[in-house]
């Protein structure tokens, strides 16, 4: 799951939010990490905090098949369209606006994609190998493109509108794992209907949970799900 639990809460959300976050370094670190890479035939390769100054020097590395660019200035999936073998993409609280630009990697399995703003997250649906997903948006108000993903196991909202709807979830075949951090107001009746789910994480620190939630958290747990009150909100690369 994309979660900690310990009561260390403001510590580790410094430490993590710190390794995310540009150094002074910025690209000349990136272009080094880049060298690196090249030299060893790498198949990660970790920008997260530096970036390029010109993407398209990742796109001919045919190796790689893990790229994280989160938390960097990066803003357009086409530069990066060459790389269609890529499995894993964390790009995560950078410029991207448009998902279009998704379908160039049919063979993603984990799309790190939160604390965007784009358009539309109904792109992100025609992954039709995607495993494990993050997401997340001021404006993030509809959740009816994961209906359309049976093969996702693992899902991560990171932040959304107030009492985001589940329903579209309701029956989803092959979720195992939720990590609601925006969870207060939220209808989690849905959650029932998962006939595989596992694990769900609900972000609500300091609160009382009310009293509808509470009986469905009951009714999880009775049937072995492990459920998660107190998840540390950290943020993922």
């Amino acid at each position: 799951m994309f979660r900690a639990t310990t009561a260390t809460i403001h510590t580790l959300c410094m430490l993590a939010l710190a390794g995310c976050q540009p150094s002074s370094d910025g690209r000349d670190h990136g272009q080094m990490q880049l060298d690196a890479c090249v030299a060893e035939a790498c198949t990660t390769l970790n920008l997260d905090g530096y970036g390029m100054r010109d993407y398209n020097a990742v796109a001919g590395l045919a190796h790689v098949t893990s790229l994280m660019v989160s938390y960097t200035d990066f803003a357009d999936l086409s530069e990066l369209a060459a790389m269609s073998q890529l499995r894993e993409l964390h790009m995560g609280m950078t410029e991207v606006t448009d998902l279009d630009g998704l379908a160039a990697f049919p063979n993603l399995e984990v799309l790190h994609a939160q604390y965007l703003e784009p358009q539309s997250f109904a792109p992100v649906a025609g992954l039709a190998r995607l495993r494990e997903l993050a997401v997340g948006s001021a404006g993030l108000d509809d959740l009816s493109f994961v209906a359309q993903m049976p093969a996702l196991h693992r899902l991560l909202v990171v932040n959304s509108v107030q009492g985001l709807d589940l329903s579209p979830l309701a029956g989803h075949p092959g979720l195992r794992a939720l990590d609601l951090r925006a969870s207060d107001g939220m209808d989690l009746r849905p959650l029932l209907t998962l006939p595989n789910l596992q694990e769900v994480a609900l972000s609500r620190i300091g609160e009382d949970i009310d009293p509808t939630q509470a009986q469905v958290v009951a009714q999880l747990r009775a049937r072995g799900v492990s459920v998660d009150l107190d998840a540390i909100v950290v943020p993922v690369c």
